[in-house]
């Protein structure tokens, strides 16, 4: 997994505080294998409730998350109780790591 211990505990922490201690968050994508090199930090978020406005959302947690990690590029796919999961949110839950 190529994001720091503390990186892991921000993120999560941050998730946490925006959605609930019951959110979940999973990184996937091209930061859980070790021999690859760069690229952007792709989140899965479990949100314990429905949202409200899913999007505004999940742009508060990238602002959230910019200012608390740095200038990266982060990508968000929130997955909501409510709503059935799309194929990416099944192929980031499946193949990605939780944090």
């Amino acid at each position: 997994m190529r994001i720091t211990e503390d990186e892991s505990r921000i993120i999560r922490d941050t998730v946490r505080l925006r959605f609930g201690r019951n959110a979940r968050v999973w990184l996937f994508g091209s930061r859980t294998d070790d021999t690859r090199r760069g690229g952007d930090i792709d989140l899965l978020v479990e949100t314990p409730e429905p949202l409200e406005n899913a999007f505004r959302e999940s742009i508060g947690l990238e602002t959230d998350l910019q200012i608390a990690l740095g200038d990266q590029k982060i990508d968000i796919l929130l997955a909501q109780p409510d709503l059935p999961r799309t194929p990416m949110q099944r192929i980031a839950r499946d193949t990605g790591i939780e944090l």
